[in-house]
């Protein structure tokens, strides 16, 4: 009915329409040294819903138990559902391969999964050693409410055919199957409006098979289906008799489309089902169904055919197939569609197409394919003598009484006339034969029913004896467990005492170190602040070896001698300012007077250096563990030298530029004052006119007037309205 599957991947994929798949189905043989389980799944009813609810989204997963113990990905499986539902309808075939030696141990396990939540839905095991080779088994697979009661009422649909890698010869059967290759319906339908499928079937008396037909036997109509409930009880349920009454059904693919249905497809009769089967009234039976009805229908049951076609298989035909060259077979062009309202483009009742051959080797190569089933003998129904015209009326009555059959003889001499008669006598005989074994197995059988049952009865009994000695033995045990259980409770308890006793124990010692902890904890912030004021230290002394630095280059720049470019003829201050031709005789004064001031500067700065002693603080308490260590205790006078030397030279710095300050503006003034004409008293120092340079810059500081820093420039240099409104005139 599906696609067939060489090699799944592990997602499922998108769902292909089968019916326009023409090519058939010819691997009927499994690998040498292993064997093929082909699993054709057809549908599943009342799933359950997913864990949170959700109506579940299917598709089924085929693998073996060897599979999952390995925990790979699968093998095979079907394709998802259109939509999310709780009766979905696959159709799809996967095949399994497996080692012929491990069949014995190895199961087929049929997973439902949700595609959205991958969530297990349902899941089936079947033995493959309970399976009969090459039997199509139409299974119906349930749980029991035992097993499991939400999955109970779910019913998974599908066939299931076991394959070898040679077709099995039975004993007194000259052949190992009857192959019957269907191709399609010759004209176009008018009133077809779905694919068709269609169960073929060799029935070894087809009057009686009509007869059950019409007394409704679940057996003979439609597609029968051997129910299995899970766990599997006896291994009964998958026996097979050697012969039915019904024959042994296989169902096609669906043939498309509507208008003209497709086939291409084999079906493979084994042993006594149609090797050797060919009687008075044995019959091929191909019943056409719409595929329709095998998603709606409820428990997966075919309601009434559109139409058979019945191919008699007398021992005629057997002659007939046997006289051919080369492949031992026949083809029929026009095999009418009987008991049908389908109607053709020209209003006649539809036919079909259809070959057949005996296979004879255990592991044949000439399959029949649409191309070598053309060159097979066509039966022609016009002609009585050669091409069986008998079958032909017999069609044409819609009845399969051949009693009335005349056979022709061909003109042959006595003894070969002989030799046909006892060889007709021998095959009676022989039919006769197969019918009482018939019926001999199918007594046999039912005697193997009872007595499954009665063993099954007598291993119940004797399961209950067993259970009941182990129960005896189970409690002899518990007693003892019991006893066990009580000493282990009671040396438990002993040790929970024990182990209280401890706790107390440890709870004060554990208050009592907690002080020792608490010191322990204050000696180590102690430290980190100690290691705090190291690193402070260190950049403190980094600090004033800097300043140390900078204040030794501004005392080296007033060290300098005076700048060479001085101007010839005129005499320069200490400052750097050219004296006018008025106060010639007074800037030697004033320069001698500025060298002394700023030597006297210059001794006092050095004096205070010198003379600015470590302010040591009063050291403080340190822990036991720091009493020895000398080299904290001098790196704390060495912080507090720095301190106070770093204090020292501030208020320094802070005296000495104000007081520059003041000089250098009263110099300014003074300057101003010569410039505009102002007259001087006599004992007043004149100071020429500034150079160009100092005249655009009044503020700029002399050569000998030591530099500070930015910042404190910044701070101590007053600006020139504080100083011009703060300070008097200096005579």
């Amino acid at each position: 009915m599906g696609r067939q599957k060489a090699k799944v991947p592990e997602e499922p994929q998108d769902r292909l329409d089968s019916s326009q798949d023409t090519h058939p189905d010819i691997n009927y043989l499994a690998p040498y040294n292993k064997e093929t389980v082909t699993v054709t799944l057809y549908g599943a009813t009342n799933l359950p819903a997913c864990k949170d609810g959700s109506v579940p989204w299917p598709y089924v997963v085929v693998k073996t138990t060897s599979e999952k113990a390995k925990n790979s990905s699968p093998q095979a499986m079907t394709s998802v559902a259109p939509e999310p539902t709780r009766a979905p309808v696959w159709g799809d075939t996967v095949n399994l391969e497996i080692q012929a030696e491990d069949t014995g141990r190895e199961d087929v396990i049929l997973k439902v999964m949700d595609n959205n939540k991958k969530e297990e839905l349902a899941s089936y095991e079947i033995p493959i050693k309970y399976l009969r080779i090459f039997h199509p088994y139409h299974f119906k697979l349930k749980k029991s409410e035992r097993e499991d009661e939400a999955t109970a009422k779910t019913c998974l649909y599908a066939t299931v055919v076991r394959k070898g890698s040679l077709l099995p010869r039975y004993i007194g059967c000259d052949h190992t199957a009857l192959e019957v290759f269907l191709r399609g319906v010759n004209e176009p339908l008018v009133n077809n409006p779905n694919p068709m499928v269609l169960i073929a079937r060799v029935v070894p008396s087809y009057t009686e098979f009509k007869a059950r037909q019409a007394r409704q036997d679940p057996a003979s109509v439609g597609l029968p289906l051997t129910q299995v409930s899970f766990p599997i009880v006896s291994p009964m349920t998958f026996d097979v008799p050697r012969v039915s009454q019904n024959g042994y059904p296989q169902l096609s693919k669906p043939g498309g489309p509507p208008e003209q249905p497709l086939w291409n497809q084999s079906f493979l009769f084994q042993g006594r089902d149609g090797a050797t089967s060919f009687s008075e009234d044995t019959a091929l039976v191909l019943e056409y169904y719409p595929s329709a009805s095998m998603k709606c229908s409820e428990p997966w049951t075919f309601s009434r055919p559109l139409g058979v076609s019945v191919l008699p298989l007398k021992s005629r035909l057997y002659r007939k197939m046997l006289t051919g060259k080369g492949l031992k077979g026949l083809q029929v062009e026009r095999l009418p569609i009987i008991d049908t309202n389908l109607k053709t483009i020209n209003g006649d009742a539809p036919s079909v197409n259809l070959s057949f051959q005996l296979l004879s080797s255990e592991k044949p190569e000439n399959l029949l394919t649409p191309n070598n089933s053309k060159a097979l003998p066509t039966l022609n129904p016009k002609i009585l003598d050669e091409n069986l015209g008998a079958i032909r009326e017999s069609w044409s009555m819609g009845s399969l009484d051949f009693s009335q059959e005349a056979e022709e003889l061909q003109p042959r001499d006595v003894e070969m006339n002989n030799y046909r008669r006892a060889m007709q006598k021998m095959a009676e005989d022989i039919l006769a034969l197969r019918k009482q074994a018939n019926i001999l197995e199918e007594e046999n059988s039912m005697l193997r029913s009872h007595l499954t049952q009665q063993s099954i009865e007598e291993q119940s009994r004797a399961e209950e004896e067993n259970l009941a000695v182990s129960m005896k033995q189970r409690l002899l045990l518990n007693e003892l467990d019991m006893k066990r259980l009580r000493d282990r409770v009671q040396h438990l308890q002993n040790e929970l005492i024990r182990k209280n006793d401890r706790e107390k124990e440890l709870l004060l010692l554990y208050q009592a170190q907690q002080p020792q902890a608490t010191q322990l904890r204050r000696y180590q912030d102690k430290m980190q602040k100690v290691k705090a004021l190291e690193d402070t230290v260190r950049h403190q002394e980094k600090v004033i070896e800097k300043m140390e630095q900078i204040l030794e280059e501004r005392l080296c720049e007033r060290k300098e001698p005076a700048p060479s470019n001085r101007l010839q003829g005129k005499p320069v201050m200490a400052s750097g300012i050219p004296l006018g031709p008025v106060g010639e005789t007074l800037a030697v004064d004033l320069y001698s007077m500025l060298l002394a001031e700023n030597t006297r500067l210059r001794t006092e700065l050095e004096k205070n250096r010198q003379q600015s002693a470590p302010i040591i603080l009063q050291q403080q308490a340190l822990p036991d563990f720091l009493g020895g260590t000398s080299d904290k205790f001098n790196l704390l006078a060495k912080l507090e030298q720095a301190q106070s030397r770093i204090l020292s030279l501030e208020t320094q710095l802070e005296d000495s530029a104000r007081r520059w300050a003041r000089e250098k503006q009263n110099l300014a003034i003074r300057r101003q004052e010569q410039q505009h004409g102002f007259g001087q008293p006599p004992n007043s120092i004149i100071i020429d006119q500034p150079n160009s340079g100092a005249a655009k810059d009044p503020l700029q500081p002399s050569k000998l007037e030591p530099s500070l820093p930015s910042s404190d420039m910044k701070l101590n240099r007053p600006s020139n309205s504080q100083i011009e409104s703060s300070n008097p005139q200096k005579t």
